[in-house]
């Protein structure tokens, strides 16, 4: 009977503790979630490692760990800080998809950290990371047909693609898998998609007209940038967007 009555308690013990810590996880999640609606990114990605102390196979913070290190890194100037800030992303994003195979958001992540990292590498480095690029997010829509960043990371990676430089599409003749094949027309449709599921990413349509100027359709750019400039700021990056929109349209305008 005591052994019994042990138990019980040590049982009901154990169970208050795993509740405790569990609610103490929620908290450190709700409080990351309200920095990043407070734009501080730093501070957010401080709260969603704490959550990984806690809790290693956590969802939430792995994956939004894994994007703020693409996001911050891509802010510094410093090569070297940028590819520690990706290869931490790219360890994340593999953390994530190692417990959470089944979800949209690890491949999406792996596949923005590969992007990044492309940005940092020489032609046969990057022609081989376009390759995985591609399969990450085709395995991200996939699993959510309707995730607008996969659609909009989907399309700038045709645009990118389908115009790469001469010497780049000469290097990739010598690389077994050659340059992935990249559409402007998918580009455009990809972008488009994007912006209707997500039509208040002033990034999405940003890019849309950057297309549309690489493409050498200026006047198509022309309208999507004026709709962008009546959009507010949604993210932290958006307002540096906005100010590039205003130059490019001043630009187009001339």
């Amino acid at each position: 009977m005591i052994f019994k009555s042990t138990f019980i308690v040590l049982f009901f013990l154990f169970t208050m503790t795993q509740i405790s810590a569990q609610s103490g996880v929620e908290t450190m999640l709700e409080k990351a979630e309200q920095l990043m609606d407070e734009k501080d990114e730093l501070a957010a990605l401080e709260a969603y490692l704490d959550v990984l102390e806690e809790d290693p196979e956590n969802y939430d913070a792995l994956w939004n760990a894994s994007l703020l290190h693409s996001s911050i890194g891509y802010r510094y100037e410093n090569k070297n800080t940028r590819k520690e800030y990706y290869e931490r992303a790219q360890h994340l994003a593999q953390k994530a998809l190692d417990f959470h195979e089944d979800r949209v958001h690890p491949y999406y992540v792996m596949a923005v950290a590969k992007g990044r990292m492309a940005d940092l590498v020489g032609v046969r480095k990057r022609i081989v990371l376009a390759h995985s690029i591609e399969d990450y997010v085709i395995k991200a829509l996939d699993i959510m047909p309707d995730h607008a960043p996969s659609w909009h990371l989907y399309g700038v990676w045709q645009s990118e693609v389908a115009n790469v430089r001469r010497a780049e599409r000469i290097a990739a003749r010598f690389i077994s898998s050659g340059l992935p094949d990249g559409s402007n027309d998918k580009a455009e449709e990809y972008l488009k998609k994007a912006m209707e599921i997500d039509p208040e990413s002033i990034l999405i349509r940003l890019d849309l007209a950057r297309h549309f100027i690489k493409t050498g359709r200026e006047e198509r750019a022309i309208p999507i940038l004026e709709d962008l400039l009546a959009l507010e700021p949604n993210v932290k990056d958006d307002t540096k967007h906005l100010q590039d929109a205003k130059k490019y349209l001043a630009d187009l305008r001339e």
